[in-house]
């Protein structure tokens, strides 16, 4: 009987156990409310069932209802905070509080007109890491994004203190159309050039690459978009930022040069080599050892000093925030006598009226002004670089009347009493012929430096209202539309001559009487444009568990307007007064030109998002613009996008591989468009401004005397009213790859095709045009984009993090038909610095120095191939019995020339392609690392592969046909004389150059890969308790050097990051103001 009840009791208590195990895997109703560590709801958080599919959102209190079994955990997550799971342990109720995550605050991705989750993206966007590239203290946003992201190539165009950087997305897909991307600032396209924008006020910046991120912006788009976020107020307390930076600029180094005995030795020779005959006797030998020698690239440069100040307040309540902020920037140039300055102010201001409605509004205003930085080292105003310098004869002596043995005049750069020193090549009354005056460059820059002067002004204001009409717990509707004014003004006044010069002649100081030419002039030009904008477009979103999906649909609106004039006169009786009705002769007046244009543009656009299950992405844009740069019959484009992505890390049968922390495959394709500059070109204008003298048959009586000349017209220019958009179409393929908590990889190769170029063609003379803009040809780019990036947190002193940039990138002109030809202009006479030489026929020398041509790269180097250098009269012999020159007479130590074509005759039909300005790969490195209170960075960037057409070169390594200008300085140390020992890599010392051993050809294409040692920085936080009783939340000093060195074998002929501004001028190197060295320090304090 006992044991029946023992067994009894058992069963019993197995029965239990049993129910009790069945009810912990019964679901039941679980409740939860997710907020912030400041107790506020948060809206829309995503909460899972560990381990399973279902799911449900937050709403509008942060409240949540989802069936689970007791015994399950919660994944709770939201954009900007860190992840939770939460064991439900049996409550029915469950609070989760959510922790802000800086980290994941750049997952929210500013896109066109919108925001998205950076794992919804399935374009190719890359985030600038705001933090490191604020380190490198940039003046301006092309330093801020140099080797910041993948695919961009960022150029320094040169060192003046208002320097601006040529920015390249993708290659180049445009030939006359606009190359750099857009720029948009807080939602407002503001165009190509964002230098106005202080570095300081920027929040976030985003580079859209591909069409189908760019496609929503259409016409604008083809070149990538630069998206800019700029600081905004937030809800606490006030909060007080101050910056200081300072620099001390100097010269990174001098072009090797010899002295004034070497430089008077080298003239003496080439006359020799010419049998010609000394034109300036200075340089005769007698003089070695007395001529007063100048080194003008120390006398022309200095240490300059640098200094940037910012001040922002910002904060705010529950309902409106605030944000000011105040900049300053004032940098002076290495060349003496130059300098820029740029004072900026930004405020903006947001408002939530009411739980439907917010209100802001926006107002920046840039004012800058730059002196003495373009050019204006001579008369001409063509010296700016070293290499000019360097050229330039090292001395100012001269002998009075040019006669060997007469009076010898040493001349100062400045005299002892102040006085500027001058030369001349005397005749009874200073000149010689109709030579002008040489002048004294030191003298030219001080004077006229400060007169030389381009101003900046900019406005803009913006205004935007945010309606919301639903907003559940899975449903949002809004409107948001912004209108925005922006006014521009440029300015320039260039006041040149007037100095008052003075020499010691016969031992007394005199001063020098002026030509006409050399009175004072001046020339002025403005420069004026106003625009109205307005964009509006609605956003609705649903969201659940497993669902995402958002669409939008706008219009935007701009109208653009402008006018600009230019003139100019001479002899102003004081550099004092910028009026041109001041001249003392106003027969010198010259009204050069004046215009007024005005462009209307109107877009729709729209896009589709959706994302299921947190893994599949789809993506779908499109636009319409219409432009009135075009005739009625093309005057639309449709532009239109696709993209998907698979998060393969978000699959289940991913889950238990732990080191993957997410793997995304992308894919897209799109369309976008290039107006280029093409205002008018495809409408008629009617032209009247010629007169014709008509005669009739009773002579000049009657009606037609004393008004015989009759205004006539016509229509300018011939227009292809058949003129339409350029179309970029690209398509991508990339890869997200982040794993064990460390690394994170981006890889993309993309194809991208230019149709339907923009064009201006010539014609022949008998159509009574030159040419006309038109579309033919087409450019196609390919490459692959690398972003390699690995953070490691060692302990809880230190860490440190690692990220490596770059990007390959093939360029070709498809479809172009004839060849292109660019002629190398740098001063509108065909030539690169007006001399006839360059310019004796076509072919010749650099008139025609880069072609467009089928199966090339845009821009490639057109020239001469050289087959070595004559050594001897045997070899002389020899090459001319297998070919005649065209044009000259060939000498032992000139280049021999190649016949391509094999005619047996070398003249412009041997020119070939000889090279291209396209790095086959651009790099950025970037190494940071934090320990204690201390952080260093580290950047770097370069190129590889990439050729330098090198006029440079050329300039510093031959001579010029006449001694009374420039002779190199650099081939009296570097040349190895090939007449004397036949082994010289450059041709023999002559000023006749009857075999133009100038011109373009394969021996001034040179190796221009090079790596910059951008910026090093070592920064101190102070610790709190130092700060704290002084009101200072945090306070943080650094010290840094910018520019720090450049290898690169280049360095000898300049700076190799040249010629990437404009397109048919990539890799050509004419010389350009130096790039300077600067030691910073600085200190940021928050109170």
């Amino acid at each position: 009987m006992a044991y029946f009840k023992t067994m009894l009791r058992a069963i019993m208590v197995l029965i239990l156990l049993c129910c009790s195990s069945l009810e912990s895997l019964a679901q039941s109703l679980i409740k939860g409310l997710v907020k912030d560590q400041t107790g506020e709801p948060i809206i829309g958080a995503t909460v899972r069932v560990a381990g399973t599919n279902t799911g449900t959102v937050s709403d509008l209190d942060g409240n949540f209802s989802i069936e689970a079994a007791p015994n399950a955990k919660l994944q709770v997550s939201y954009v900007g905070y860190e992840s939770q799971t939460v064991a439900i342990a049996g409550k029915r109720f469950v609070t989760i509080v959510l922790k802000d995550d800086s980290k994941t605050l750049n997952d929210v991705v500013v896109i066109g007109y919108g925001t998205m989750k950076k794992s919804d993206i399935s374009g190719s966007v890359a985030t600038v890491d705001k933090d490191a590239v604020m380190k490198r203290v940039p003046t301006n946003i092309g330093q801020a994004l140099q080797g910041a992201a993948a695919g961009v190539l960022v150029s320094q165009q040169d060192g003046t203190p208002d320097g601006n950087s040529a920015i390249r997305i993708r290659g180049v897909g445009t030939i006359n159309g606009v190359a750099s991307p857009l720029y948009v600032v807080d939602g407002v396209q503001v165009g190509y050039d964002a230098n106005f924008l202080n570095p300081q006020d920027i929040e976030s910046i985003e580079v859209l690459k591909d069409a189908s991120a760019t496609a929503i912006y259409g016409s604008n788009g083809a070149n990538g978009v630069i998206m800019i976020t700029t600081k905004h107020g937030n809800k606490g307390a006030t909060h007080v930022n101050l910056t200081a930076d300072f620099g001390l600029q100097t010269l990174p180094y001098k072009l090797k040069t010899g002295n004034v005995d070497q430089y008077a030795a080298s003239i003496r020779e080439a006359h020799a080599n010419d049998g010609t005959n000394i034109f300036n006797q200075i340089w005769d030998a007698q003089y070695d050892g007395k001529r007063t020698n100048i080194d003008w690239q120390k006398e022309m440069t200095r240490p300059a000093l640098r200094q940037q100040y910012g001040l922002s307040v910002s904060g705010g309540g529950d309902k409106s925030q605030y944000s000011v902020s105040l900049g300053y920037l004032d940098v002076n140039g290495l060349i003496v006598n130059s300098s820029y300055n740029r004072f900026s102010a930004r405020a903006n201001m947001n408002s939530k009226i009411t739980k439907w409605l917010e209100v802001g509004a926006d107002l920046n205003y840039v004012h800058s002004a730059s002196y003495g930085s373009n050019g204006a080292l001579n008369n001409n105003g063509n010296m700016s670089s070293l290499r000019d310098l360097a050229y330039m004869a090292p001395t100012e002596d001269y002998l009075v009347n040019n006669v060997l043995g007469g009076e010898y005049v040493h001349v100062n750069l400045v005299n002892p009493d102040g006085t500027y020193g001058t030369t001349y090549q005397g005749t009874s009354d200073g000149w010689e012929g109709n030579t002008a005056l040489s002048g004294n460059p030191y003298a030219s820059q001080m004077e006229n430096g400060a007169r030389n002067r381009n101003g900046h002004d900019r406005v803009q204001t913006t205004a935007y209202l945010d309606v919301t009409f639903l907003n559940t717990k899975e449903h949002h509707l809004n409107l948001k539309t912004q209108a925005t004014h922006l006014y521009t003004s440029n300015h320039s006044n260039d006041m040149t001559g007037g100095h008052h010069r003075y020499n010691f002649i016969g031992g007394s100081l005199q001063e020098i009487v002026q030509k006409q030419d050399q009175m004072l002039q001046l020339s002025f030009s403005a420069d004026n444009s106003y625009s109205l904008g307005d964009q509006t477009y609605l956003t609705y979103n649903f969201k659940n568990a497993n669902h995402d999906l958002t669409a939008m649909a706008g219009f935007e609106v701009n109208k653009t307007w402008g006018q600009w004039l230019n003139s100019s006169a001479k002899n102003f009786a004081t550099a004092d007064n910028f009026d041109i009705s001041l001249t003392n002769d106003p027969t010198t007046k010259d009204n050069g030109g004046a215009r007024n244009l005005e462009n209307h543009t109107i877009s729709y656009f729209g896009r589709l998002s959706y994302v299921l299950m947190d893994r599949y992405i789809f993506t779908g844009t499109i636009r319409r613009d219409g432009s009135s740069n075009f005739s009625s019959s093309n005057r639309w484009g449709t532009f239109p996008s696709l993209a998907g992505a698979w998060r393969i890390s978000q699959e289940p049968f991913m889950k238990n591989v732990k080191w993957v922390d997410n793997f995304k495959l992308r894919i897209g394709w799109g369309q976008t468009g290039n107006a280029g500059n093409m205002a008018g070109k495809s409408i008629a204008a009617l032209s009247g401004n010629a007169a014709y003298a008509f005669y009739p048959a009773n002579g000049y009586s009657g009606a037609f005397a004393g008004n015989r000349d009759r205004k006539t017209g016509w229509f300018v220019p011939l227009i292809d009213e058949n003129l339409k958009w350029e179309t970029n179409e690209m398509a991508n393929f990339g890869i997200d790859f982040d794993f064990c908590s460390n690394w994170s990889v981006s890889l993309d190769y993309f194809i991208k095709t230019t149709k339907d170029l923009l064009l201006d063609r010539q014609m022949r003379p008998s159509a009574g045009y030159t040419s006309v803009y038109t579309n033919y040809g087409t450019i196609k780019n390919k490459g692959f984009e690398f972003a390699i990036r690995y953070h490691k947190q060692v302990n809880k002193d230190f860490s440190f993090n690692v990220a490596l940039t770059g990007s390959t990138i093939k360029n070709k002109v498809e479809e172009m038909g004839e060849p292109l030809y660019n002629t190398c202009s740098a001063n509108g006479a065909g030539t690169l610095d007006g001399s006839n030489v360059q310019a004796v026929s076509d072919g010749v020398h650099w008139n025609n120095h880069s072609i467009c041509a089928n199966g090339y790269a845009v821009g490639s180097y057109y020239g001469y191939r050289t087959d070595g250098i004559i050594k001897d009269e045997a070899d002389l012999k020899d090459y001319l019995s297998k070919v005649k020159l065209s044009e000259g007479t060939a000498h032992v130590g000139d280049y021999k020339w190649k016949d391509l074509n094999g005619d047996k005759t070398i003249d412009k039909s041997d020119m070939d392609i000889i090279g291209n300005g396209f790095p086959s790969l651009n790099y950025g490195i970037n190494f940071g690392a934090n320990y204690k209170n201390w952080d260093f960075s580290l950047y770097m960037y370069g190129v590889f592969g990439q050729d330098i057409l090198s006029y440079s070169a050329m300039r510093l390594s031959t001579m010029i046909p006449s001694d009374d200008q420039t002779v190199p300085n650099l081939l009296t140390d570097n040349y190895q004389n090939a007449f004397r020992n036949g082994q010289g890599s450059l041709p023999r010392l002559t000023l006749v150059d009857g075999n133009y051993n100038m011109r373009c050809s394969d021996a001034w294409v040179k190796n221009g890969d090079f790596l910059r040692i951008s910026n090093i920085q070592v920064g101190y936080t102070l610790p709190s308790l130092w700060v704290h009783n002084l009101g200072i939340q945090n306070a943080r000093v650094y010290f840094g050097i910018q520019n720090l060195c450049i290898l690169s074998g280049y360095a000898k002929y300049g700076d190799p990051e040249v010629g990437q501004g404009s397109v048919l001028y990539t890799g050509l190197d004419t010389g350009r103001y130096p790039m300077p060295r600067t030691f910073m320090a600085g200190v940021n304090v928050t109170f």
